[in-house]
């Protein structure tokens, strides 16, 4: 073992693996503080400039003939447990002139018939198709009650397939995709609205913010009060999403390096997106591919499009409630990675598509996809090593604080730029239990993410991507 450890081999491996651990960890903090510092200052720019000039909600209606039409496009596979709430958010909408669509893509469990039910919905003639292919049509539908309502009944295809079909349909100048089991706030389309029109020529997607909904009373399709659900994988996701939404996407959209426009509130302008060939079916995370080839799709002809982030357009949507259904969500979302960097490969590294070529694609592939490798290697080897003797304890120090407590900070910080920007949860019940569980997450659970992203690399590598359905529970209608 002497002989071993005295080996030329050996001590180049121990200086090599602990500098690249102590590497990344030290260029993924780098990243993060330089993102947290843009997003703090941007949020509170964003946050003045609303309160000293408001939405005009009344004008807006006036103004209908001013203000673009806009199509909401869902897509349904199996989701008759909250369908209708979740229609009943988007009729509630503040926003002068609406149509939505709702894409029933060949469910199962009775979700048309509930449709049918709730919105006495009647077939009509299905109009012409658009110029993205899609899986069969069957049927359309109109609501003899809501005229702002319609409804198409098609063959599965998968969500992109339902998404693209959903844009066939749409005759409006930009539209917004958003899940089955998510709720709008009435004034988020106005917001996000605000952001193209401040911008109209170069803003071709727009962002909002997701917020779960797990424990919130719901009545008409409205969140009435939001409440923090007592449950340990929910209080967890709320803080990945506030780190990954104010104290990341925040900043990344203003150097123009956005990557992620959410599934559940993405608004695009239908005719880029149709030039860039509207939804892929080739992944398992269409909202990312689409971005990327967005990007691409510019940065290739010399167009100055944007993509941004609208803070204040809120979305509510159910989260996972246990670690089997998140595990699953996450997964799918390396794998997705996985396939998205695959495929636009060509633009990492390479200075001809700006800042997501030379900045948000390396970071991808540096820290989100060669991340767990390192990860894992910094958990086994560094430990190791000191416990051996091998690493001084000033080293191991940096590398617990790099992994751990730097991490852990980062979310105290995306917790407090939340309460004091746009704040939707209870204080100070609500946040003080969020800044608790951001000092707990990166002990224990960071360790489980590690495995899921893992698992999600060896599915890439041996091919055994799969979509993951999530099981609906409803939402809370009353107090209990």
């Amino acid at each position: 073992m002497s002989h071993l450890i005295s080996s030329a081999w050996f001590h180049y491996l121990v200086a090599g693996s602990q500098w690249v651990v102590l590497a990344y960890f030290l260029t993924l903090t780098a990243v993060y503080l330089a993102l947290l510092l843009l997003s703090w200052r941007w949020c509170r720019e964003y946050k003045k400039k609303v309160e000293t000039q408001p939405i005009d909600f009344h004008a807006l209606e006036r103004l209908r003939r001013l203000v673009p039409p806009l199509t909401i496009i869902v897509p349904a596979f199996n989701e008759a447990r909250v369908i209708v709430e979740s229609v009943r958010s988007l009729l509630g909408t503040a926003y002068a002139h609406l149509e939505i669509v709702i894409v029933n893509d060949g469910s199962t469990d009775g979700t048309l018939t509930q449709l049918i039910r709730s919105f006495s919905l009647r077939k009509s003639e299905v109009r012409p198709g658009g110029e993205l292919r899609t899986e069969r049509v069957r049927d359309f539908y109109v609501s003899t009650i809501e005229p702002r309502l319609v409804v198409i009944d098609k063959e599965n295809g998968g969500k992109a397939d339902a998404q693209n079909a959903g844009i066939n349909f749409c005759h409006t100048p930009y539209f917004l995709v958003t899940d089955a089991d998510s709720l709008l706030e009435p004034e988020a389309l106005a917001h996000a609205l605000r952001a193209v029109l401040e911008d109209p020529e170069r803003i071709v997607a727009v962002g909002g913010i997701v917020r779960g909904v797990n424990g919130s009373i719901v009545d008409g399709g409205r969140v009435r009060r939001p409440y923090l659900q007592m449950n340990f994988w929910v209080v967890i996701q709320v803080i990945e999403y506030l780190r990954s939404f104010l104290a990341g996407r925040a900043g990344w959209s203003q150097i123009n390096g956005l990557l992620i426009v959410p599934g559940a509130f993405g608004l695009f302008q239908k005719a880029a997106c149709i030039k860039a060939g509207g939804f892929s079916t080739r992944t398992v995370t269409e909202d990312l591919e689409m971005i990327l080839r967005l990007h691409r799709y510019a940065r290739e002809r010399k167009l100055d499009w944007r993509i941004v982030f609208a803070p204040d357009a809120v979305c509510w949507t159910q989260m996972p409630t246990t670690a089997r259904v998140l595990s699953g969500q996450r997964i799918r979302w390396h794998e997705g990675l996985w396939q998205s960097l695959r495929i636009h490969r060509k633009m990492c590294f390479n200075p001809r598509y700006g800042v997501v070529g030379m900045l948000s694609l390396p970071h991808q592939v540096l820290h989100e996809i060669g991340g767990p490798f390192v990860e894992l290697a910094g958990v086994i080897l560094i430990p190791l090593f000191f416990f051996m003797g091998l690493v001084n304890a000033r080293v191991f120090v940096l590398y617990l604080a790099l992994a751990f407590f730097v991490g852990a900070l980062f979310s105290l910080m995306a917790v407090l730029l939340d309460q004091t920007t746009f704040p939707r949860h209870r204080f100070p019940h609500d946040a003080v239990l969020l800044l608790l569980f951001s000092m707990l997450e990166y002990f224990g659970y960071r360790q489980l993410f590690l495995w899921w992203r893992l698992s999600a690399s060896w599915n890439f590598f041996f091919r055994r991507i799969r979509w993951r359905t999530s099981a609906r529970t409803g939402f809370t209608t009353k107090a209990g």
